[in-house]
């Protein structure tokens, strides 16, 4: 959702504090801010919210509650249908791990525009459409929460776990990962979520996949897919990628765990092995990559077999192949009866900042030619 601080004022008669201080607002009390830029706030508003802050009108409405301004010209609330939500001072502040008092809690729900009807102890909360998200008891005390601030929420250490965890499961389910990765396999998470299946989701994140999978196929196929599309950037040449999971999936029968790989390999029978210890890899130092597609170009030619013929040939990729030039990769090597040896090459090119075009390659690859050429060496 994307709200500048102009359009926000014209809902306030006060003035709104400066971008920073307004950023920092929605961040501790009610939203993700995904970036500023200028008077522009890019404001990640999650599904459950998205029936009354998909609009600036919504945004200003939450603003409003967290800093307790009022709205120019706010029509009065409507409760039309709404559910009651029933709960008590001690059940929110239970939730949370708090201790806001009554008033506190009591003056969030004015600031919402909640209706409130108490019974002794308990309180009848109503929100106004179209906050279609207050169900239950714990969705009234996110609200109150977010509203006074998760800064005023103790922290509080967890208690130790009574007794050792039971490993037999897990370890069972890396004894299966670590074959198919002997194997050459690469392991791939995706969600859980399908295009169709047994069970429906009343409450879809996407609605374009509203159902719990029944098998893993459809995921690990579109995965592969797009591995494949990205393999000359991982992969030597020649090599394919080879993708597995292990997941959940959801049947009528239940949910179950499923193993499902992109080719044909040998899956030991998934059971519980409480001996078994997990191979353990070692990370390597961050590299960062772009997200810009690449363009690779073959090149071929005939040149005397020594490192130093390769040392040339590779020099000249570096001055001519500019800093775009991100991989050389020896493809294809050959040696004809006259006793000259071809050599194949891919060069894979990749920017930072934008999408690369054919033409300015292909200009990077007439220099390199044309220098190889000069240094002696035929381009086939």
């Amino acid at each position: 959702m994307k709200v500048t601080r102009t359009e926000l004022q014209t809902y306030f008669a006060e003035p709104l504090p400066e971008m920073a201080a307004l950023a920092d607002a929605f961040t501790f009390h009610a939203f993700e801010i995904d970036s500023i830029e200028g008077d522009l706030l890019d404001i990640k508003v999650l599904p459950n919210r998205a029936a009354d802050c998909a609009t600036p009108l919504g945004v200003a409405r939450e603003l409003a509650a967290i800093l307790d301004l009022p709205m120019k010209g706010a029509a009065a609330p409507d409760y039309a249908g709404q559910p009651m939500v029933t709960v008590t001072v001690a059940d929110i502040n239970a939730t949370l791990g708090a201790s806001f008092s009554r008033e506190e809690i009591l003056d969030v729900f004015r600031r919402l525009a909640f209706r409130v009807e108490e019974d002794g102890t308990t309180l009848h909360v109503t929100a106004p459409l179209p906050r279609t998200d207050m169900v239950i008891p714990e969705d009234v005390a996110e609200e109150v929460g977010q509203i006074l601030g998760y800064d005023r929420v103790p922290a509080t250490e967890l208690p130790p776990l009574a007794g050792a965890p039971d490993q037999a499961r897990f370890r069972g389910i890396e004894k299966v990962k670590d074959a198919l990765v002997a194997q050459g396999f690469v392991e791939i998470s995706t969600q859980s979520f399908a295009t169709k299946g047994d069970v429906e989701l009343a409450n879809p994140l996407d609605k374009t996949h509203p159902f719990l999978r029944t098998a893993l196929d459809e995921n690990l196929a579109d995965a592969l897919a797009r591995a494949k599309l990205a393999a000359p950037l991982v992969l030597p040449p020649g090599q394919k990628p080879k993708l597995f999971e292990i997941g959940s999936v959801f049947p009528k029968s239940g949910e179950k765990l499923a193993v499902a790989t992109s080719e044909p390999a040998t899956i030991p029978e998934m059971q519980d092995a409480p001996e078994y210890e997990p191979a353990r890899s070692e990370l390597g130092a961050y590299r960062p990559f772009s997200n810009y597609p690449f363009i690779t170009r073959d090149i071929s030619m005939w040149l005397t077999d020594s490192d130093e013929a390769r040392g040339v040939v590779f020099r000249i990729f570096a001055e001519h192949g500019t800093a775009l030039l991100t991989q050389v990769q020896l493809v294809d090597q050959f040696t004809n009866k006259e006793g000259r040896q071809s050599l194949s090459f891919r060069l894979i090119f990749q920017a930072f900042d934008r999408t690369l075009t054919d033409d300015e390659v292909n200009g990077i690859m007439e220099k390199i030619s044309a220098t190889l050429a000069v240094a002696g060496y035929e381009v086939r």
